[in-house]
């Protein structure tokens, strides 16, 4: 599976016919279901229940619409993958273009706990190591991995005493010893471990926690040293607690002498967690630290053998990518924005935690590791004000524009001439609102091209209780939603009690709502506000809808305070 996670993955295409024979592809395709033609019929590699849905999805392909997706599961091979098939209509074929790949729940833990062993295996280890998954012992060596012993407590302490001939005389070594166990039992890593041996050797061991949504892992190194005085513990001096990436003080250093010392080409990427705080207050914080902890995964999976990774915040990662290259940072970004989408959604599927990434390289973009950081975070500043879910690799020619353009409002807003400005706005917005009449359309279509412009948005559509439009106003006169709206009876299921769904980047839908994503996807909508009026009798009486397009960017508080408002008013009026 290396081989895919390195290719761009919109490379990966085949055409099939509606009773998913393949008819034709490219040689990425081949190389990811493991054949050297295209002889086969799609069933081959898909989850029996994803083959009848898909035959059944193309035999009921919408020619209105060009393009759509579908969500499947693929086992090349028994490695379940999950993926997005985006489907275009060929005369009588279908071409699908594979968009987004990410690792089952499954192998993501199986993959997890493998690296994870392989990253502590990477820490120096001598001969052995082992672990404890909760109820069982298991040490190997690090040369071939052969496991030597597999068991319970009593015989593993028995095993190692004799093998590394523990000084069980010696009182300090005991009390390590015992102490060791004792926190390995109740998973407690990051701990350093000093023992004595029969001989007046010196050997050392030290723990790595590593955890999965369904499991948990310590893996200790043992290390045996020649001397007779102790090693310095500086595995778990560099290590996050939690997530076992480098800690904020020992990947800040290692940045800086790769960039300041050695000058090595590189890229830097600041990541951020979307609604992090959201998420703790709404599922609490032991999920959130799970969230951390799939995060740092899906960074460890997505740069492994490209790079190095830290927490440097609560919710904030730096990476150092050992590429410089705009396609390869890109395939890098996009593993690890869709593998912390979907693997968080899939386990809690009311959260929509998801990351943002600002990118710099180096030395294209500064000549030291100050200047490098300080372009990426703004270039993270940017992605969260495109609407989150997303990265940005700076572009002088392009970002340098914003950047100025985001300090001329933050010295308007010193200087309080942004909210006067603002202010003005409203009260000429709500003055010319309660003059406007149900029977002068004209007035009305003007009020909302205000409002539009005020919000910097793209478009607003109004809805009757009908679902037909009654206004719409913007840079098209599309209705994108009528029919979707007619035929879904659950698209309101996203709303929240206050009757209004706001969503600052409809990539999140992707993993929530298929159709909902393609909806949005097709009508290039990136951010939506949109707001239910109900009457006495609970029934639909208006719909409004507010529409930012790509390049979008985030729906401001105050903005949907204030839409929000107009929108309420404006029901009482229609």
């Amino acid at each position: 599976m290396e081989s895919i996670n390195q290719r761009r993955l919109s490379d990966i295409t085949f055409v099939i016919d509606k009773n998913l024979n393949v008819k034709d592809g490219n040689r990425s395709f081949l190389r990811l279901i493991h054949k050297t033609d295209f002889n086969l019929n799609i069933s081959y590699i898909l989850e029996d229940c994803d083959a009848a849905n898909f035959r059944y999805f193309l035999e009921n392909f919408n020619t209105a619409q060009q393009k759509r997706s579908f969500i499947a599961t693929i086992k090349p091979f028994e490695n379940y993958i999950s993926c997005i098939f985006t489907v275009s209509k060929e005369g009588e074929l279908f071409r699908v273009v594979i968009e987004e790949l990410s690792y089952s729940r499954q192998l993501l833990d199986k993959a997890l706990l493998e690296s994870r062993e392989l990253t502590a295996l990477m820490q120096n280890f001598d001969a052995y190591y082992f672990t404890f998954d909760g109820l069982k012992y298991t040490l190997k060596n690090t040369k071939d991995l052969i496991t030597i012993f597999t068991g319970q407590k009593e015989a593993f302490k028995k095993y190692i005493t004799n093998m590394f001939r523990i000084n069980l005389y010696h009182d300090d070594t005991v009390a390590q010893f015992n102490s060791m166990l004792d926190n390995i039992e109740n998973f407690v890593s990051n701990k350093y471990y000093t023992l004595l041996q029969t001989d007046n050797e010196i050997f050392t061991i030290h723990t790595l926690k590593t955890s999965t949504r369904t499991s948990t892992l310590i893996v200790a190194a043992i290390n045996q040293n020649k001397g007779d005085e102790p090693v310095m513990n500086t595995y778990s001096e560099s290590r996050d607690g939690l997530t076992g990436l480098y800690n904020k003080k020992a990947i800040t250093e290692m940045a800086i002498k790769k960039i300041n010392e050695e000058k090595s080409p590189c890229s830097l990427i600041i990541l951020d967690a979307d609604k992090f705080k959201e998420c703790n207050d709404s599922y609490g914080h032991i999920f959130g630290d799970r969230v951390l902890v799939t995060i740092a995964s899906c960074i460890t999976d997505a740069i492994k053998g490209k790079g190095i990774a830290g927490r440097i915040g609560g919710d904030e990662f730096l990476i150092i990518l050992d590429l410089t290259e705009e396609d390869d940072i890109r395939n890098v970004t996009r593993n690890i924005r869709t593998g912390i989408q979907w693997n968080i959604t899939n386990v809690e599927p009311g959260s929509v935690v998801t990351c943002s990434m600002g990118i710099a390289r180096f030395p294209l973009h500064a000549k030291n590791y100050e200047e490098l950081f300080q372009i990426a975070d703004k270039s993270l500043y940017i992605a969260k004000y495109r609407g989150r879910n997303c990265y940005i690799i700076y572009k002088p020619e392009i970002h340098d524009k914003i950047i100025i353009e985001n300090k001329q409002v933050d010295d308007r807003v010193a200087s309080g001439q942004f909210y006067e400005e603002n202010v003005t706005k409203k009260l000429e917005i709500l003055n010319m609102l309660s003059k406007v009449k149900k029977d002068k359309p004209a007035s009305i279509k003007k009020l909302l091209e205000m409002l539009r412009e005020h919000l910097q948005i793209s478009k607003i559509t109004i809805y009757d209780k009908n679902f037909d439009v009654i206004y719409i106003v913007g840079s098209d006169l599309i209705d994108v939603r009528g029919s979707y709206l007619k035929s879904n009876k659950h698209y309101f299921q996203l709303f929240n009690k206050y009757g209004f769904f706001h969503q600052n980047n409809t990539n999140v839908l992707g993993s929530i709502d298929g159709d909902r994503y393609d909806l949005y996807r097709n009508a290039n909508i990136s951010s939506i506000l949109e707001v239910l009026a109900k009457d006495k009798k609970d029934n639909p009486r208006l719909l409004i809808c507010f529409d930012l397009y790509k390049p979008g960017r985030s729906f401001l508080r105050d903005e949907i305070s204030f839409a929000l408002l107009v929108a309420r008013k404006l029901s009482e009026i229609l």
